[in-house]
């Protein structure tokens, strides 16, 4: 079957801007539309539109149409900050107008990030995982030789600094269960996109209990149906709370072990291994290949989501976070 206009669109503007650059080409998936919708980027610029009608900014997407084209716009790592900025600052104007912006933006929000975000296949997750000791060393040396990519920095500030903006709501959690903040925002950035009207577990609406994997969590629920209530318990299933070790090594390995181990069993057309884009995507340290969507890997396909340690790197590097 034919590829939609938007995806050849993509994989050319991919192709191109690869050759530019002199390295190998890889697409990045836009988000198209059914006959008869809107595209994403459509009704993400209707909202922000309304937004800027009631006196709420919308700089990352003035930025965004000043430097991109349409096609080059349609991507996650394109709508992802600006559909968080648009629902915190919606959210923080508080009228009901506003408070319906916010909504649809985190509809939307939903969306593209369930599209985006890669689940590593349900049989590779009932292999046991390798040992935190056999992994050890190896989480040191990438981190250590960890260099974020050029090209990304922006990307990984805008995801820094929407971290440092929950801090609290990250803290409150943290608190009880003696987690740092940041590890917390890190799973959200990844599971959620940012979004707090989705389940920490997964991304899942926060309407119901998650229909994904976990599928059914929280066992009791709605009520509560707030998103404090719903964190806790993911990083209680994963037996994450009353944890002493929170050091860099152990906490790469809990990352991983919250995403899967799938990527371990991987190798680029040149034999190298796969790093998991779930830890390294925007580094050095990764390139291409990701479970997609429905667990079906694509060896070339580029993760557009930043990578746990990316972000940890980030931190580090405005002082929000001790050197570890």
């Amino acid at each position: 079957m034919p590829a939609p206009d938007a995806d050849r669109r993509s994989l050319l503007l991919g192709l191109l801007g690869s050759l530019a650059c002199g390295v190998a080409a890889a697409p990045r998936r836009a988000f198209g539309q059914a006959a008869g919708q809107q595209g994403v980027l459509q009704q993400l610029e209707g909202l922000e539109e309304r937004a800027r009608r009631i006196g709420i900014a919308t700089p990352i997407a003035d930025g965004a149409r000043a430097a991109r084209s349409p096609q080059e716009q349609e991507t996650y790592i394109e709508l992802m900050p600006r559909l968080v900025d648009l629902i915190d600052r919606a959210d923080a104007e508080g009228s009901r107008n506003a408070t319906g912006i916010a909504e649809e933006a985190a509809e939307v929000l939903g969306r593209i990030h369930r599209e985006e975000r890669g689940l590593v296949p349900e049989d590779a997750e009932r292999r046991p995982p390798p040992s935190f000791d056999s992994l050890r060393a190896e989480y040191r040396q990438l981190f250590d030789q960890c260099v974020i990519e050029p090209r990304y920095k922006s990307k990984v500030d805008q995801h820094v600094d929407t971290l440092k903006r929950h801090k609290a709501r990250y803290e409150k959690v943290g608190q009880g269960l003696q987690i740092p903040w940041y590890f917390i925002g890190i799973i959200h950035a990844l599971e959620a996109g940012f979004n707090f009207r989705t389940h920490l577990h997964n991304g899942d609406s926060l309407a119901r209990r998650t229909v994904q994997v976990p599928a059914g969590r929280p066992a009791v629920w709605n009520p509560p149906n707030d998103w404090e209530s719903s964190a806790d318990d993911a990083l209680r299933i994963k037996r994450f709370d009353s944890q002493p070790d929170w050091g860099l090594e152990i906490m790469l390995y809990r990352w991983e072990l919250y995403n899967g181990f799938g990527y371990r069993s991987k190798r680029t057309p040149e034999g190298k291994p796969v790093y998991s884009p779930y830890l390294w995507s925007f580094t050095n340290q990764y390139s291409r290949g990701k479970y997609v969507r429905d667990g079906v890997w694509d060896p070339s396909y580029v993760s557009q989501q930043c990578g746990a340690a990316t972000m940890l790197k980030g931190l580090i590097a405005t002082g929000e976070v001790a050197s570890l």
